[in-house]
C-alpha cells in the first residue's frame, strides 16, 4: 500500500500557488517533525549536554525547516536533512557560548 502525501495530491502549479496546499503542507510538516522529535532531542542533548538550550535549538530547527517543507518528499531524506539543520543550530549555540566565555577575561 503506497503512502499518499500532500505532494501527490497537487500538481506543481497548484503547489506553488499556495492556499489549501500550503495549509496541508503545514499539517504534514507538523506530523513529520513530530515523528523526528525524539531523535532531534537525543542529538541535541548529546551535543549540548543537559543544557536549557535544547528546546531552543529544536524550535530554531523547526522554524528553519518549516520554510523548506516542499523540498523533501521522502521521509528518510527529510529526517537526515532535519538532523543536519539541528546539528548546525546546536553548534552555533556552542560557538556563541564559547565566544561569550572567552570575552569575560577581557573585561
Amino acid at each position: 500500500m503506497a503512502t499518499v502525501t500532500v505532494f501527490d495530491r497537487y500538481s506543481s502549479e497548484e503547489a506553488t500557488s499556495g492556499g489549501r496546499f500550503l495549509q496541508e503542507c503545514g499539517t504534514e510538516f507538523d506530523a513529520r517533525f513530530s515523528r523526528c522529535y525524539n531523535l532531534l532531542q537525543f542529538i541535541a542533548r548529546r551535543i549540548l549536554g543537559n543544557s536549557e538550550e535544547i528546546e531552543d535549538v529544536i524550535e530554531n530547527c523547526r522554524v528553519k525547516a518549516s520554510h523548506s517543507c516542499l523540498e523533501f518528499e521522502e521521509e528518510g531524506a527529510f529526517r537526515s536533512w532535519l538532523v543536519r539543520v539541528l546539528i548546525d543550530e546546536a553548534l552555533a549555540i556552542l560557538r556563541k557560548d564559547r565566544a561569550g566565555n572567552s570575552n569575560i577575561g577581557v573585561l
